[in-house]
């Protein structure tokens, strides 16, 4: 039986003090390659995990982009043709620009290649904690949202026990205050969470390439979590908590690993707009997990069309996930089951 969301022992509170201390290493080690890394990586903090066994935390304020800006100007071109898709203009000479503009494929794949020398050449690392820590590094492509980052950190032990585990999973996004440039209005921005916020300081320039357009195309989109705090923030860890724990119970690829999970919950939540952080905790993981679970299915059923009905194993996943959706749905209308005892309800899945 699964008897809480999976919150991590006090023992493990200090854990942001390591993930800190391995920003910082990260950092210094990839600013030596480029020092446009030294801006790259500032808020990479914001995308921790931490974990010990089925424990599972994160920061309040967690991202899954990596936000940052150019240390030399950038200047989104926004054309009414294809509001989808701009160019951003940059008059100097990087590796990361190309022609005059820059470019998101040279951007993610000197970030994968100079991550994994980095991370290979830093091997084990000490905190100011005085645990040690063996890094390790992964990238996953998912989707339309091109390359999914993450950085490992598992504590190295030389006794019994599970390790503290740290990871750093995000997708590199350039951020670009409504300030100072504006989106024009035939940009389309994805459904606005306004009710979650009482407004908008940025957007972000997603890395992703459209070869039917150019290869200098990136998307315009506002993250909804922008300005999301306090109560709300705490309810929707507590719900990504809920997916994960009931993934791993249930042996759902996409649901058990964070580092897929995050990458695929942002995506598909920002394609969706009928989830509100101001309805209950009970009803909110309901309405993510019936996301989770429309998508899986549709994306399995592709699949079997496409490859065969022979590779019946990219079902399994989708169907076991929709009948776990449905007994929570149905015994949570029906009853209408408090959230304690709707995390019991993971254990007789």
């Amino acid at each position: 039986m699964i008897s809480d969301y999976g919150e991590i022992d006090e023992s493990d509170a200090d854990w942001l003090t390591d993930a800190e201390s391995i920003c910082q290493i990260v950092t210094e080690a990839m600013a030596e390659k480029d020092v446009v890394y030294r801006f790259m990586m500032q808020n990479l903090l914001a995308t921790a995990n931490f974990y010990r066994a089925s424990k599972i935390d994160f920061p309040l304020n967690f991202e899954q982009y990596l936000r940052f800006r150019m240390p030399f100007p950038v200047t989104p071109v926004f054309n009414a043709s294809k509001p989808g898709y701009i160019n951003l203009l940059a008059h100097t000479s990087h590796p990361m620009v190309s022609n005059g503009y820059v470019n998101p494929e040279s951007i993610q794949l000197l970030l994968r290649g100079n991550l994994r020398d980095a991370i290979s050449q830093l091997g084990v690392i000490r905190c100011s904690s005085g645990l040690q820590y063996r890094l390790s590094y992964r990238s996953h492509e998912i989707g339309d949202q091109g390359l999914v980052h993450e950085i490992l950190a598992c504590e190295k032990r030389d006794f019994g026990g599970m390790p503290r585990v740290v990871s750093f999973v995000f997708l590199p996004a350039l951020q670009f205050s409504f300030a100072e440039h504006p989106l024009p209005t035939f940009v389309p921005s994805g459904p606005a969470w306004t009710h979650c916020s009482s407004g908008t300081f940025y957007w972000l320039a997603l890395f992703q390439v459209y070869p039917q357009f150019d290869r200098r195309s990136f998307c315009p989109y506002v993250p909804r979590m922008q300005g999301i705090q306090g109560e709300r923030m705490i309810k929707y860890r507590n719900v990504l908590r809920l997916l994960l724990r009931i993934g791993t119970a249930n042996n759902i690829s996409d649901l058990s690993d964070i580092f897929v999970l995050k990458g695929l919950h942002f995506y598909r939540l920002r394609y969706n707009a009928t989830c509100d952080c101001n309805l209950s905790l009970a009803t909110l993981f309901i309405e993510l997990l019936m996301i989770h679970k429309v998508i899986t299915y549709n994306e399995a059923l592709q699949k079997f069309v496409t490859f065969g009905g022979q590779q019946q194993h990219w079902m399994s996943d989708a169907v076991r996930l929709d009948g776990i959706a449905k007994n929570v749905s149905i015994f949570y209308c029906i009853n209408c089951i408090p959230i304690d005892h709707l995390k019991h309800l993971f254990g007789i899945m």
